[in-house]
């Protein structure tokens, strides 16, 4: 038994009151909150600490929220409270003279909003683009949620997140902050993963309940998935995966170390049915494999994102994780999961074959996980169309086991005879495994290595790609390197 149950109305600001904290920079949420996130490094590794950047923390720490949500359920709206911001202060302790309204009731309007329209204390963190995955456990024997945050510069360990209660501490309180009580369960309160549970499932549109205990979908405002899992299934139980704020090409990841540059061009080229780097002119699958948090989507991305603006390809997702970049031909096909309300499911395999007749000359996938996306995915592949994606697996023995698993048959001749398989570890390429089918023992022509060499250098800069394919348009006209060494370009074409 827990001695405390703290609620979600615990933890509307963030105080941390530890000193000699690091700070690494500050986040204005959508609501408009103000947030510093701090950490310390300790023997066993980070954690991670929140402080809002408040001109009167004291007050919103005794803000009353459930009376807010009150007059929202009333009819009250957010544009009327907006316009008349001192109705607010019916939610707040009184106030004595001296104190700036103004500044006092925008502060109190914008914590409000953090709570009822985001994922109050936490927001800061999950609209961080330096976040990479964010959990929130089964709230440990005090009572204080337990959150774990895996972050870029930190490893790939998950570090805690200290989110510490507050409590009113102005002795003119006059008002009282209530509790607000589930409709059932006799009244409990609602606990901070009850709360993130239910603010992930509105914002979302994925109701997560007692018939449907589990839910995955994305929060498109700040690049989300979401994966939720409640009772009975698990205790209230939450993983947010960030999505990256831009989009992936090769010239990214060779800024980052993740490739270098004569591999992502042959890759490139070989995926595109080039030669020589595809020796029969046939575009060459690529399928990505390693561990959890390898890389994996992030270089099927960035192949795709790097490809002739005028090749149409169609990424197939069960989760959104593809950004593509602007100004090329493509399209987005996102998988449905049955709600068990007449709803059925649409998977990745009928989306791979809708791809196939829509005019798709390479398919992307976020990641085979069944029988039917496998034999989906090689299918496109091996009958003329391009395409990459990936799969979990620890080695090139694995991943031939796996697809046999998943019901490919031949799996080994195929990754040996037609499949360019590159093994990812610690976000970085380290294996490359090139079929009968493909040669990367060419040197990689000029035009591509000192594009991909500036696109490193300049990776915003997306015109670079497009500048690219005009300077060497007779690679994809031909089929071939050669017509490089004949002069041939796009102003002669």
């Amino acid at each position: 038994m827990r001695g405390i149950v703290h609620t979600a109305f615990d933890f509307k600001v963030n105080n941390p009151g530890v000193p000699a904290l690091n700070s690494l920079g500050t986040i204005v949420t959508p609501s408009g909150v103000t947030t510093e996130i701090l950490y310390i490094e300790q023997p066993e590794g980070a954690r991670f600490y929140l402080h809002d950047v408040l001109n009167y923390p004291e007050y919103m720490e005794c803000l009353d929220m459930p009376r807010i949500i009150e007059w929202l359920s009333s009819g009250l709206t957010w544009g009327r409270l907006e316009k008349n911001p001192r109705l607010i202060l019916k939610a707040l302790p009184r106030v004595p003279k001296g104190v700036d309204l103004s500044l006092l009731t925008s502060e109190a309007i914008a914590i409000a909003r953090r709570f009822i329209m985001e994922y109050s204390v936490i927001t800061p963190l999950l609209a961080w683009d330096e976040l990479q995955d964010l959990v929130i456990d089964a709230p440990g024997v005090d009572g204080e949620p337990m959150v774990f945050a895996r972050v870029r510069g930190f490893g790939d360990a998950y570090h805690p997140v200290v989110i510490m209660p507050n409590k009113c501490q102005l002795e003119n309180e006059g008002r009282k902050p209530r509790l607000l009580t589930s409709d059932v369960g006799g009244g409990e309160p609602v606990t901070f993963n009850a709360y993130i549970i239910n603010k992930a499932s509105e914002r979302t549109r994925t109701p997560v309940t007692a018939f449907n205990p589990r839910g995955m979908a994305t929060d498109g405002e700040l690049r989300l998935r979401v994966t939720m899992h409640a009772e009975p299934v698990s205790g209230y139980v939450v993983a947010f995966r960030k999505h990256p704020s831009k989009p992936w090409h090769l010239g990214r990841l060779i800024a980052g170390g993740s490739i270098n540059v004569e591999t992502a061009g042959k890759l490139l080229l070989a995926s595109l049915g080039v030669k020589p780097y595809s020796r029969d002119g046939e575009p060459r699958g690529v399928l990505v494999y390693g561990p959890m948090g390898s890389g994996k989507t992030t270089l099927t991305s960035a192949i795709m994102n790097t490809y002739p603006p005028w090749v149409r390809v169609v990424a197939v997702q069960d989760v959104d994780e593809f950004r593509v970049l602007p100004d090329r031909t493509y399209a987005v096909l996102n998988t449905r999961a049955s709600t068990g309300l007449g709803a059925r499911a649409i998977t990745k395999a009928e989306l791979i074959a809708d791809a196939m007749r829509t005019g798709a000359q390479f398919v992307f996938v976020n990641e085979i996980l069944s029988p039917g996306d496998a034999r989906a995915w090689v299918r496109a592949v091996t009958s003329g169309h391009g395409g990459v994606s990936n799969l979990h697996a620890g080695s090139l023995e694995e991943l031939i086991d796996r697809l046999e698993r998943l019901g490919i048959r031949g799996a080994s001749h195929l990754v040996s005879e037609f499949i360019i398989a590159v093994r990812m570890e610690n976000k970085r390429v380290v294996e490359v495994h090139t079929p009968a089918r493909a040669d990367f023992t060419r040197p990689l022509p000029s035009v591509f290595s000192g594009f991909l060499s500036e696109l490193s250098s300049n990776p915003d800069d997306y015109s670079l790609i497009r500048r690219m394919w005009a300077e060497a348009r007779c690679v994809i006209d031909t089929g071939s390197i050669e017509c490089l060494s004949e002069g041939v370009s796009i102003k002669s074409m």
